[in-house]
């Protein structure tokens, strides 16, 4: 899958790391312009791994992608403090707007993560 996200992402420089401690190590020793992370890692998880690195790195623009379309996870993944959430099926359609957009400043949650939030109101 990381392969694939790479593919979809030929204008951008893009580092690959095998998990959550993985991450925090690269974002700590070269803070990128955006991140895009999993929520399921091994080891630690995306979403623990998020929050430590936000909490050094406040300005961090995280999207996270994942097969997960739960409310209660996407919500979660907001609520952390992501920029972006891009379900995996729709990664080849919707993933470079979301890193455009979050790149912009803006917020990105993609389409079926958007029919989760509104089916799960």
């Amino acid at each position: 899958m990381a392969e694939h996200l790479r593919s979809l992402l030929v204008d951008y420089d893009v580092d690959i790391v095998p998990d959550g401690e993985g991450l925090i190590a690269a974002v700590n020793a070269n803070v990128p312009d955006i991140i895009i992370s999993d929520i399921g890692m091994p080891g630690i998880s995306g979403l623990v791994a998020a929050r430590d690195i936000l909490a050094a790195h406040p300005n961090a623009r995280i999207i996270f992608v994942s097969v997960r379309d739960e409310p209660a996870i996407v919500r979660k993944a907001v609520d952390e403090g992501a920029a972006g959430y891009v379900v995996k099926s729709d990664a080849g359609d919707e993933l470079l707007d979301a890193v455009q957009t979050v790149l912009g400043g803006g917020h990105y949650v993609s389409s079926s993560a958007r029919a989760a939030l509104k089916g799960g109101l």
